[in-house]
């Protein structure tokens, strides 16, 4: 099928989710590094309790099979559950009940640009019911249809108003007749994606103006918009930045998810240049030096505008102090960094592919335990107050 080829389905769909290890895998483990099966089976148990939770496949995505590892830098990964677990340590549910907003992306985003910073702009929102003030709200596939022919102003990126990992996503490039054209040529009938949209995604779907991403990422990776990963912590009076990375698209996708086929992962140093570069997990994984397309080296690049970054990214996390720990992801424009979201469950597995070492270690571990130190006083402050409160109400009763 060529790239022109007309599709029925026009969205990113997310990977099915991997099972346990098969034997293969197991037995090429074995043979590679010296690991017998029964030694792999024990070391999986061990790293699917405690702090780490990791499932059966994380084990193998993440490498830990390797013997260069010892057990202690083995148990400093994290698996989703794991993840899930760190980041409720830092921020707990019971302090932060701005959670839902944060999650909101019309919502969110349009607070970022009337505050002042530099967001993403959504044009109309589809969802039957629901209403976002001036921008308009989409509630049959006749008024999708009507918005994408008439009104909206190409390239256009549209994706899920919940969930993360770019699922759902698609970039358009405008409409042709009953066809509407994608980013990287394909295209889909236009009806057929209006319902799409409605019967996937009832919760709300997005139309924001696509970003031009700065040239000197561009000449390295292509147009499609690799973001910067910042994950910022509230160790002390105000956030800052904890790590950052750059989710670099693969060469023939629409957005920068590390699950595509041929996507990768880079370390950003402390001044903004490139460190190792991660392409494909596991058995498969394998450090490269050099993009596989442009031939550039990848030590030889800077992030552009790297130094405006912790001071947005760590801005913007104090709106919303409560919480303990956020992760954004920045795209990189000729006019600066611009947010494109907020996650307030960033997912540390990037972090342990792109750096090569588990997110619970020796030099993070104070920080998140400082971080959730503070969560838990802020919260006993709240709670006094709180019961304060309360109690003149009674006796003024």
């Amino acid at each position: 099928m060529t790239m022109t080829a007309t599709q029925t389905k026009a969205l990113v769909t997310p990977p099915k989710a991997p099972g346990a290890a098969k034997a293969p895998v197991i037995v090429d483990v074995a043979r590679k590094f010296g690991v017998s099966p029964v030694r792999q089976l024990k070391e999986m148990v061990l790293l699917s309790r405690g702090t780490s939770r990791l499932a059966t496949h994380e084990y193998y995505s993440a490498g830990l099979y390797d013997p260069a590892l010892s057990m202690d830098e083995k148990r400093a990964y994290v698996g989703v559950n794991g993840s899930y677990d760190l980041n409720v340590f830092m921020s707990p549910t019971n302090l932060t009940g701005a959670r839902f907003f944060v999650q909101d992306k019309v919502v969110y985003t349009a607070l970022l640009n009337e505050l002042g910073f530099r967001a993403t702009r959504t044009q109309a929102v589809a969802q039957a019911d629901r209403l976002f003030g001036n921008i308009p709200s989409l509630a049959t596939p006749q008024e999708i249809r009507s918005f994408l022919q008439n009104t909206a102003e190409y390239p256009v990126f549209a994706k899920p108003a919940r969930g993360t990992g770019s699922f759902g996503s698609a970039l358009l490039s405008g409409v042709d007749g009953d066809q509407l054209v994608l980013g990287n040529g394909r295209t889909v009938d236009l009806d057929a994606f209006c319902t799409e949209i409605l019967q996937d995604y009832p919760d709300g779907f997005l139309f924001q103006s696509a970003l031009v991403q700065h040239s000197d990422l561009t000449d390295v990776a292509g147009p499609a918009i690799g973001t910067i990963r910042v994950v910022t912590v509230r160790d002390s009076v105000m956030p800052r930045m904890l790590y950052s990375l750059w989710k670099i698209p693969s060469p023939k996708a629409m957005s920068d998810n590390f699950w595509q086929d041929g996507s990768m992962i880079a370390s950003i140093t402390e001044d903004g240049r490139l460190g190792r570069c991660r392409i494909g997990t596991g058995l498969n994984a394998r450090l490269i030096d050099e993009h596989p397309v442009s031939g550039v080296k990848f030590a030889d690049v800077r992030v552009p505008f790297f130094d405006q970054i912790p001071d947005i990214a760590s801005r913007a996390h104090a709106l919303f102090p409560d919480f303990g720990v956020i992760g954004w992801d920045i795209a990189i424009t000729p006019e600066g960094p611009t947010i494109i979201e907020a996650n307030d469950n960033p997912f540390h597995a990037l972090y342990q592919l792109a750096f090569g070492r588990g997110i619970r270690n020796p030099d993070f571990m104070p920080v998140f335990e400082n971080t959730a130190a503070i969560s838990q006083k802020m919260y006993a402050r709240k709670k006094e107050l709180f019961e304060a409160r309360k109690s003149q109400k009674k006796q003024k009763a």
